[in-house]
């Protein structure tokens, strides 16, 4: 199940949008000889339909965004790498406020205007009132606004057995990636890197494997990850799976030595570890027994082997 998808609140023009719906539907009412009766009725509905306006609004907004009781581990991560849970219930607690301010200042005065000679300024008043709180309620909703824009950018990761292919940029990733799953991955936006996520799946007899690129983040050491990236990688330790690591042999753009060291960053997700040795046919057969040896802690697969071989391979270290 993905994370709800926060609304969009146009906050500046609430207030204002409130007061002519207000002015427009209370002027339909008629039917009143008594012209101080209608009077009071109009401006009775003035209050109750600007309120009523303002505070559905904000109350729809405010269920939009996920509830952390209904996020899961790897859920709650991701949105915590955007902003602060913590943050995210404060501003939504304080908006929440706001809101019974208002219905309840809908409710004094629509018991004051009933006693009052003077309609008009009991209404006046509350509009006041409530106009008022416009500038904190924009602040609040704009802050929101840009975390929902976040939230609704955290990629739609299943929650099934799952294959992290990590390595440094052009090792082949994205060619591995294509073999395991038989497609051109599906591209999703990644708010915690400037790059985009790329996701595909396989099947394992009836079971669905899934396969994830992270750019951006498990190509590069822990010290040159900013916060937020650091807890998007924390986000993927809650994924059940393992890490398929793309080591090119032919040391193109960093050598063996250079991949070794950030396998080792890796071994802190604490999950089970693939090495799959890429570029066999243009690296040399020093670079092949140099790698095979750096790398003999792990399991090893040659990803010039067939894809069906090479999907077992990565099947059976799940198991």
């Amino acid at each position: 199940m993905g994370i709800k998808k926060p609304k969009y609140l146009e906050s500046r023009e609430l207030f204002e949008n409130a007061m002519g719906y207000a002015r427009k539907e209370a002027a339909k009412i008629s039917g009143m000889r008594n012209k101080k009766r209608l009077i009071h009725a109009r401006e009775k509905a003035r209050i109750s339909l600007m309120a009523d306006y303002i505070t559905e609004k904000i109350d729809l907004y405010i269920k939009s965004f996920p509830l952390v009781s209904e996020l899961n581990e790897f859920q709650k991560e991701s949105v915590n790498s955007l902003a602060e849970l913590k943050e995210l219930k404060k501003k939504l607690g304080y908006l929440f406020k706001l809101n019974t301010v208002i219905k309840n200042l809908k409710k004094k005065n629509l018991a004051a205007i009933r006693k009052s000679d003077s309609p008009q300024k009991v209404r006046k008043t509350f509009y006041g009132r409530v106009l008022s709180l416009k500038k904190d309620v924009v602040r609040v909703v704009e802050e929101l606004n840009e975390i929902g824009r976040k939230i609704k950018e955290v990629p739609e990761i299943k929650l099934i057995p799952s294959v992290i292919v990590a390595g440094f940029p052009n090792s082949g990733k994205t060619t591995v990636l294509k073999r395991l799953t038989g497609s051109e991955p599906q591209i999703a936006a990644y708010p915690f890197t400037t790059k985009k996520i790329e996701l595909g799946y396989f099947l394992d007899k009836y079971k669905e494997i899934q396969v994830i690129d992270t750019p951006g983040l498990l190509d590069r050491r822990e010290e040159e990850r900013n916060l937020i990236e650091k807890k998007a990688v924390n986000a993927l330790k809650n994924l059940e799976g393992i890490i398929l690591f793309i080591v090119d042999l032919s040391e193109a753009g960093y050598s063996l030595e250079e991949q070794k060291s950030l396998l080792e960053e890796l071994k802190k997700l604490g999950k089970k570890i693939i090495v799959a040795l890429n570029k066999e046919d243009i690296a040399s057969e020093e670079q092949i027994g140099k790698a095979k040896e750096l790398f003999s802690e792990f399991e090893l697969i040659l990803t010039g082997e067939k894809d069906k071989e090479l999907k077992e391979k990565v099947i059976g270290k799940m198991q």
